[in-house]
Protein backbone atom coordinates (compact mmCIF):
# COMPACT_ATOMS: atom_id res chain seq x y z
CA UNK A 1 0.00 0.00 0.00
CA UNK A 2 2.97 2.18 0.79
CA UNK A 3 4.02 2.16 -2.83
CA UNK A 4 0.38 2.28 -4.44
CA UNK A 5 0.80 5.89 -2.38
CA UNK A 6 4.03 7.24 -3.13
CA UNK A 7 3.48 6.14 -6.79
CA UNK A 8 0.24 8.24 -6.65
CA UNK A 9 1.73 10.97 -5.22
CA UNK A 10 4.57 10.84 -8.16
CA UNK A 11 1.78 11.14 -10.78
CA UNK A 12 0.06 13.72 -9.33
CA UNK A 13 3.88 15.68 -8.92
CA UNK A 14 4.11 15.20 -12.52
CA UNK A 15 1.72 16.93 -13.78
CA UNK A 16 2.69 20.56 -12.63
CA UNK A 17 6.55 19.76 -13.89
CA UNK A 18 5.30 18.44 -17.53
CA UNK A 19 3.01 21.72 -17.55
CA UNK A 20 5.90 23.99 -17.16
CA UNK A 21 7.46 21.98 -19.78
CA UNK A 22 4.66 21.99 -22.09
CA UNK A 23 4.82 26.24 -21.79
CA UNK A 24 8.72 26.50 -21.65
CA UNK A 25 8.71 24.42 -24.84
CA UNK A 26 5.37 26.05 -26.17
CA UNK A 27 7.04 27.87 -28.80
CA UNK A 28 8.12 24.58 -30.86
CA UNK A 29 4.67 23.89 -31.03
CA UNK A 30 2.00 21.74 -29.60
CA UNK A 31 3.22 18.32 -31.10
CA UNK A 32 6.94 19.27 -30.64
CA UNK A 33 6.44 20.84 -27.04
CA UNK A 34 4.70 17.53 -25.85
CA UNK A 35 6.98 15.54 -27.48
CA UNK A 36 10.20 17.07 -25.68
CA UNK A 37 8.41 17.44 -21.95
CA UNK A 38 7.58 13.64 -22.34
CA UNK A 39 11.15 12.90 -23.08
CA UNK A 40 12.01 14.89 -20.24
CA UNK A 41 9.18 13.63 -17.56
CA UNK A 42 10.96 9.90 -18.61
CA UNK A 43 14.44 11.27 -17.62
CA UNK A 44 13.19 12.48 -14.30
CA UNK A 45 10.57 9.64 -13.43
CA UNK A 46 12.04 6.70 -14.32
CA UNK A 47 14.45 7.03 -12.27
CA UNK A 48 11.78 7.85 -9.03
CA UNK A 49 9.94 5.02 -10.02
CA UNK A 50 12.61 2.79 -9.81
CA UNK A 51 12.98 4.24 -6.56
CA UNK A 52 9.36 3.52 -5.64
CA UNK A 53 9.48 0.22 -7.12
CA UNK A 54 12.81 -1.48 -6.60
CA UNK A 55 13.44 -2.41 -10.02
CA UNK A 56 16.01 -5.00 -10.14
CA UNK A 57 18.27 -6.04 -13.43
CA UNK A 58 17.41 -9.43 -14.05
CA UNK A 59 19.96 -11.91 -12.66
CA UNK A 60 22.40 -13.46 -15.67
Amino acid sequence: MKRFLLYLLRWQLSTPILALCLIFFASLGTTMATIVSNLIGGIIFFWVDKWIFKINPPHT
